[in-house]
Formats: C-alpha cells, structure tokens, sequence
C-alpha cells in the first residue's frame, strides 16, 4: 500500500498545476499581442482553404454531386488528411492556424431569394441572392464544425470566414451589412463554436473594397459604423473569442481604425499582403520601407494584434498570368495568385514580421505550403512548388512553400506555439489501453466512430466503426511515451472480430506515417501480441520503452467489430499490474527534476512529506 500511496502522489505532484485539457489552451487579446492561458505571446503561422470541389480540384466529390450530404464524410476526411500533412513536423511541416472559409457552395440555394439592394449586388462569390440562413445553421453542425474541430485537434487554432467575397461596394445598413450579421448570428448561436471560443475567432468579412456610409459618402467613421453593429451582435451572443476585423481596399486600408476604431475586448485586425502591396515588389524591396509603407497603411499594428490571412508568391515561368484585384497584369507563376520571389519581395515581407512581432499568417491556400497531389498519392509531404521548380533549374526557395517551411520551423522555436510549449502532463490511467470516452480516440484518422461499454460492466462491449482506411486508438502525447518493457503480451479481446483487412498498430514515433509494428487481427476474436522483440514494417526493433501511439486501422473496406477490452499482461490471460513499483528514492528524484523546472518549493520539504509516508 505504501508504494501505491508514493506512486499516488508522484502523480499528483507531477501534474500540478496543470489543468485536465487536451485541447488548445486558449488565446486572448492583451495590448498588441495575442497571448495563451499562461501569458505568453504567441503569433501564428499556418494556411487558408475553403470546402469547395472546384477550389480542392474535385478530390473528394465530383463534378455531378458538388456539395452534398452525401460527401460530407469525404469532406471531412479530406480536410484530416491535409492537417496531418501541415503539422507534421517530423517532416518539416509546422503550421498551428487555419482559416477556414464557411464556402456558399453549401450555404446557397438556388430555389432561395434572399434580398440584395442593387446597388451591392455582385457576381460568382459575391453573389449573395441565393444565401440561405437555414442551410448556414445545418451545415455549420454538419460540416464546417467538423473540420475545425480536426484543426484544432491537430494543434492548429482555428479562423473562421464567412461565405463568399463582398461586393464591390458595401453600405452602413445596407443588405451586405444584414447578411454578415444573420451569418455571424447563426455562427456564434452554435454551442461548439461558443464553446472553443478560445481556439475559434472570427474575420467578419473578405475584401471589402469600397465601405460606404448609407448615403454613399465616406468618412473616419464608416469602417466602425459599419463592423462595430456586428462585433456587438456576436458579443450579444456569448462569443468572448478574437474577432479579427477587416479593412477596406481588399484589406489593405485601416488608417480610418487609428481615428475611429472598433470597441470592446479581444478584437484584431485581419489584413492581406500580396506582391506589389504597400509599394513593396521585387523591384523595389528595402526593407525599411517595407516596414514603413505597412505601418503607414496598418497604423493599428501598434494597438492590436494582427492576422496576415491571404499570401503567397512564386516566380515567373511561362504561360498565361492573370489580372489581380487591382486590374494589373501579373505574369504566370508555379500556381499562387501573386508573382514574385522570397530572396527580393518575400524577405522585404518577413522584415514586416520580424519587425513588429504581433503578425500572425496564414498562406492562401494549403497548395501553397504543401504538394497537395504529392502527399495524397504518395503521403509525402512536400513543399509547395519545389518539384516543378527543380525541374525547371529554380532554387525552391524563392517559392512561399519551401521558404515557409523553413520559416515556420525557425518561428516555432521561438514563438512556441502553446500547445507545444505547455501542452499539460498527461496522467495515464492504470490500463493505457484502456477503452473509454476520455482517453481512446476514434478519430486518429478519419471520422471513425466508437460506442462506449458501461465502465461497470461485468462484459464491456465498446462498438468500433472504421471507415475505409481509418484508424483509432491511443496517443501517448508525453515526449517519453509508455514503457511496455515490464510486460510479456498485449491483449486485444473482441466479441465479434474484425473481417478482412484489419490491423493493429504500434509505434515508438508520433508520426502516423512512419515506420511501425503491423500485426494482422482480423477473423480473430483474441489476439495476444507478444511483446519480445516485435519488429516494424522496415525490420527495425520497436522500442518498446517509447511507444507514443497504437490503434486499430481497416486497410479495406469499412469495418465495425466489438470490442471487449485491451489489455497488458503478463500470462497472456490476465491483466498485469501497471501501477509501477517504486522505491522512495525514486520518487525524491522524479519530483526533485521536476520542481528543479517548475517549483520554487525546498526540496527538503518535499522529501519530509514523503517520508512521513513510509
């Protein structure tokens, strides 16, 4: 008894203070910066993309089904496998935001007439007519939740945009204005989205060009009057995250905000940044003013956090080019809407960041951090541009993907990203294979599904759904893993037993994709693993001193078996004691290295506590 009162409070003092949260810790506004739960600054770096079979190259759906129920799954799963991509850091990918665009190929309704003054009515994106608030509300639960939730259980924060571009030209209390505050209602009325307030913010619209007053006059004023209604709806909902708000001139204008800006807590300011922007290109990319030009155009820089939420670049190659927002001509690129180079116009850019260190980002799109097709025909994660560009002699770098690779690495030493940084303990219970709601994950990869048996079951029966090459399990988020070396087998009982094609995994990485221990469980009703030199897929020795993750995939179709339990042993039959045998002076060590890091507590304190134990 003894030692399991030691082993007790070892646990407790090693957990102490941090919070039971396996989420993001929350972000909140302080002065111009954005700062964690802990107090720490934090600026984010991560990439943009919107739920659209067009704009995602009609990977998931076709062209016949677009945006139906019937492909929300696929959506979903989708989106999951992108963010495994850009956070990968063992492969160099280390984005923590993600703005997600609430795409109108699933909030429009073509039998739907909604109301738009003809003096705001617009064209594709900007064509609101057919906006359904009833279609927002549904999908918002069935969709768009979904995939920020993946986001933020990848570690990325997440941004929230509303359907569509705006108009041309929008006006205080016009349609445009009525629109973004019936979108915003329903959004922040969604008790997830209240709920994770602290992981989700809000950009109230995209590109407003032109802001008008109601009588088509314009002053300091007009900005606020016409997003201030719309803060204060959100507010009156019980949102309490960021609301990152825009400027006019495609988000590139906000002197009016030194003047007159938007009132109450936890608000931003979300800008765009392109080649040619704020008098900076690569032929003409001095640093200072670069950093002068956007303090000119961005006064607020100084008062507020602020979100960088388009960008990107590539050089020149041959082919057609296109005209941007304002009506230039810009020459074709390796596929990002602006042409430019890192070494002249992307250094000048990064200069802005390193100068005021309050800007967060998000590239335009996923393809340009990563080789999307690369990664879902291959699963390598690549940086955007690189391959075509090395075919062509280029230096990748001068693309925003391989820089940002190497930038977002560089930032993530020194921003820590919180959840790295103050990640809480984890506290394993007794079994940690155990198969409960607050610790067996379904969703590793994809939207798998798990019923939970009653814990006081005499004959646990837990109901395992995977989807086609879905995988659920355990994450052992602690940088040490769990050590299976004290014990002969691992477990794995089931009522039913999976069919064809149905696999166990071990892992002494954290990397999903990497080499691994594959053991076939399929047709087999108890699968006992023994645990003596298991080898992985490539015929290394797993260390089973560092297993950082396990889980039940289907490589075929989809799969629903039962589950009994799980469990580690030492005769292949009964569960072993996994409450470790410690000695005192074990645990004098194992909290003297902690406090050492953590605690101004006396060490000798500590060990007449324990002492007074024995």
């Amino acid at each position: 008894m003894r030692k399991k009162i030691l082993a007790a409070l070892a646990a407790c003092l090693l957990t102490f203070p941090a919070a039971a949260q396996s989420e993001l810790p929350p972000l909140h506004v302080d002065g111009n910066q954005l700062k964690d739960d802990q107090g720490n600054i934090v600026v984010l770096h991560g990439v943009m993309d919107t739920p659209s079979p067009y704009f995602n190259n009609y990977r998931w759906t076709t062209w016949a089904e677009g945006c139906s129920d019937s492909k929300i799954s696929a959506c979903v799963n989708y989106f999951n496998r992108l963010f495994t991509a850009i956070t990968d850091s063992t492969n160099g990918a280390y984005c923590n935001l993600f703005r997600l665009h609430l795409d109108c190929c699933w909030t429009n309704d073509n039998s739907v007439s909604y109301p738009v003054d003809d003096r705001e009515s617009g064209t594709g994106e900007a064509n609101i007519s057919h906006y359904s608030g009833t279609r927002l509300t549904r999908y918002m639960s069935l969709l768009y939740w979904k995939i920020a939730l993946q986001a933020i259980r990848h570690g990325m924060y997440v941004i929230m945009r509303p359907p569509g571009v705006c108009p041309g030209t929008i006006y205080v209390g016009g349609s445009y204005q009525k629109y973004l505050l019936d979108v915003w209602d329903r959004v922040t009325k969604n008790a997830n989205v209240k709920k994770y307030s602290g992981q989700i913010s809000i950009e109230l619209a995209n590109e407003p060009v032109s802001v008008k007053n109601a009588d088509g006059s314009e002053g300091d004023n007009t900005l606020h009057d016409f997003f201030q209604p719309i803060v204060d709806k959100i507010r009156a909902n019980g949102f309490e995250g960021i609301i990152w708000v825009p400027g006019s001139g495609w988000q590139m204008n906000y002197k009016p905000y030194a003047k007159v800006p938007i009132t109450g807590d936890q608000i931003g300011y979300a800008v765009h940044d392109y080649v040619g922007w704020y008098g900076t290109s690569d032929a003409n990319h001095d640093h200072n003013a670069a950093i002068k030009n956007f303090g000119e155009s961005i006064p607020i820089v100084r008062t507020n956090p602020i979100v960088i939420t388009e960008v990107d670049w590539s050089p020149e190659k041959e082919g057609t080019g296109h005209y941007d927002e304002h009506g230039k001509w810009v020459v074709a690129n390796y596929g990002t809407w602006a042409t430019g180079t890192t070494r002249k116009w992307g250094l000048a850019y990064k200069a802005v960041l390193d100068y005021y260190k309050n800007i967060s980002m998000t590239l335009s799109g996923t393809a340009c951090y990563i080789d999307i097709d690369d990664y879902e025909n291959n699963r390598k994660v690549t940086p955007a541009f690189k391959t075509a560009m090395e075919a062509n002699g280029l230096d990748p770098y001068e693309g925003c993907g391989v820089a940002c690779f190497e930038w977002y690495a560089d930032y993530a030493k020194v921003n820590y990203a919180s959840t790295e940084r103050y990640q809480p303990k984890q506290v394993v219970p007794d079994n940690p294979f155990a198969i409960t709601k607050e610790w067996f994950n379904p969703t590793i990869l994809y939207e798998n599904t798990c019923t939970y048996a009653n814990p006081t079951s005499t004959n646990p029966l837990n109901t395992l759904k995977l989807i086609k090459a879905g995988c659920a399990g355990w994450r052992f988020e602690n940088e040490e893993g769990i050590d299976l070396t004290p014990y002969k087998y691992l477990v794995i009982e089931t009522q039913r037993a999976a069919s064809k094609n149905t696999r166990f995994y071990l892992y002494d990485t954290s990397n999903f994709w990497g080499d691994r221990y594959v053991a076939d469980i399929a047709s087999q009703k108890v699968v006992k693993i023994e645990l003596s030199e298991l080898k992985t897929e490539s015929g290394r020795d797993l260390d089973l001193s560092h297993i950082r993750l396990a889980g039940f995939c289907s490589a075929g179709a989809d799969q629903t078996f039962y589950l009994k339990r799980v469990f580690l042993s030492n005769d292949g039959v009964n569960p072993a004691e996994t409450t470790p045998e410690v000695t005192l002076q074990d645990v004098v060590t194992l909290i003297g290295n902690y406090l050492k890091a953590e605690s101004t507590v006396k060490m000798n304190e500590i060990t007449k506590m324990i002492e007074s134990l024995k």
